[in-house]
């Protein structure tokens, strides 16, 4: 199946990715680089958007406090599950949910999230994210593929109601909750991890080499 996807600001094939998932592993800056590539970085400066990295590294995502990625020579090692968990963490941010409340959740959930990622990718056309024709009448069909990761989000105003525990969903089952969700504003929809994970492991694959590390963060996180 010829599948193209939104790549690097152009249009990639699907086919030409990795079978399996590749090992990534990147310095802070060729980090910053791929993340603000996927359109993270959004309309904030390059100051900002690396003081809100920065502030996210103090909080714990996507490194434990401690962990020996960030002590050796200075320099972060992000290996895949780390560039996901800021991109799951960035593209929350997006739809404006609570940052601090949700990033506990990622946190808490994180080795299970580790495995929903790595299935994403390896699932991405088959399995699990296996295509399906969706059509409504008097309309062309529309394929639908990929694991869709549900967070089981729940908030009213600024509280967070439940998170968790996360789940994969088929495109089947992604419509499904999302046909039953349409009317609850508060709820999070399912996002397709899949094609999020398609465009990231294109996007480190392209990275230039930048070495730069991580400056310690202070303060509270920082929106951009």
């Amino acid at each position: 199946m010829k599948t193209s996807t939104r790549g690097v600001g152009k249009e990639f094939e699907v086919s030409v990715l990795p079978k399996t998932l590749p090992k990534l592993q990147l310095h802070h800056g060729e980090a910053l680089w791929v993340l603000s590539q996927l359109g993270f970085q959004g309309g904030a400066d390059t100051a900002t958007f690396y003081a809100y990295i920065r502030s996210l590294i103090h909080l714990g995502t996507p490194f434990e406090h401690g962990n020996d990625e960030l002590k050796r020579h200075g320099l972060a090692n992000y290996s895949y599950d780390h560039l996901m968990e800021l991109a799951l963490a960035l593209t929350l941010r997006v739809y404006q949910n609570l940052p601090n409340a949700i990033l506990t959740g990622i946190v808490r959930y994180r080795q299970t999230l580790y495995r929903c990622y790595r299935r994403a990718y390896n699932e991405r056309m088959s399995g699990l994210g296996a295509p399906i024709k969706v059509q409504a009448a008097g309309a062309q069909p529309l394929t639908l593929r990929g694991a869709f990761l549900d967070l089981r989000i729940d908030s009213s105003g600024p509280e967070l109601l439940a998170f968790g525990p996360p789940r994969l969903l088929s495109p089947k089952n992604a419509l499904s909750v999302s046909v039953e969700r349409e009317t609850a504003a508060r709820s999070l929809l399912p996002i397709n991890l899949s094609i999020l994970s398609e465009r990231l492991v294109s996007t480190a694959l392209q990275a230039p080499p930048i070495r730069r590390g991580p400056r310690p963060a202070s303060g509270t996180l920082r929106r951009c």
